[in-house]
């Protein structure tokens, strides 16, 4: 906890940081991201492994089917834990990151690859408004569908995109929502983004969380989870299993595993 608060005020001293990435959580949420991986490295590479081994592969035969390899976009970039960077800026030429927060150290660390063009954004582009209106915004992003991509990849894990909406709009909303207007909320933006990522002109790589997983401590299962996904998806490519949170790093007799989907879309 003192770590992260000391990275939390370094960053804001040494980053141009939104009033929305502080208003909304998205700055202490990527440090403490950071921070967790690191106490779960072991529990989290063979999802990152999978995570990077499906982008690998789903590219290499996009490129195979005669598509260009100039730009590509990451929506999610995050910490870059589950991207392959150095295989992305080897095989196109620009390469452009975004997420609403990119911490120093992640920057520092692949400044070598010039390519590589960090945008800060808030990808369901609310924000802004739900800070001013406090009250539920629907809206299909348009941001980058105009810039001639070669490929798109979205890392957001669709349990998480509204995550933080939902609890703004639970603490700030004025009238107070329902706890049925807050799910409603939370199911829109989930399949606005979804429909944001089949407007794009190009193929798209979706990595998401499809189930969600309650275990107790004798590996049974307590509670099974549906992220905000209550529309149609094409079959997954492939799936895989995410120990994301071993006890007692959720709680002292719960740990969470999290069913991961790679989508392949607009092919």
């Amino acid at each position: 906890m003192i770590t992260e608060v000391i990275t939390y005020i370094k960053t804001c001293f040494q980053s141009k940081i939104s009033s929305e990435a502080r208003a909304f959580g998205h700055l202490y949420e990527s440090i403490s991201l950071v921070q967790r991986e690191k106490r779960c490295s072991s529990y989290w590479l063979p999802h990152r492994t999978m995570c990077k081994n499906f982008i690998e592969k789903e590219t290499k035969l996009v490129m195979k089917k005669g598509f260009s390899n100039k730009k590509v976009l990451v929506l999610g970039s995050g910490p870059l834990h589950e991207i392959p960077v150095e295989f992305l800026a080897g095989n196109f030429e620009r390469v452009d990151l975004v997420d609403v927060v990119h911490l120093p150290e992640t920057k520092k660390q692949w400044e070598h690859l010039t390519n590589l063009n960090f945008i800060n954004a808030d990808v369901t582009e609310l924000e802004t408004d739900l800070l001013r209106e406090k009250k539920p915004i629907s809206k299909i992003p348009t941001a980058f569908l105009n810039e001639n991509y070669d490929l798109v990849l979205s890392a957001n894990l669709l349990s998480q995109l509204a995550y933080h909406l939902r609890n703004f709009l639970e603490k700030k909303s004025s009238p107070k929502l329902t706890e049925r207007e807050l799910d409603l909320f939370a199911h829109q933006v989930t399949e606005n983004h979804f429909l944001y990522l089949k407007k794009f002109r190009c193929p798209v790589l979706l990595i998401t969380d499809i189930e969600t997983h309650l275990i107790d401590k004798h590996g049974q299962l307590v509670q099974k989870e549906t992220p905000y996904i209550d529309f149609s998806f094409p079959s997954p490519v492939e799936e895989w299993w995410w120990n994301v949170a071993p006890i007692p790093e959720y709680s002292k007799k719960l740990s969470v595993k999290m069913k991961v989907a790679g989508f392949v879309l607009n092919v």
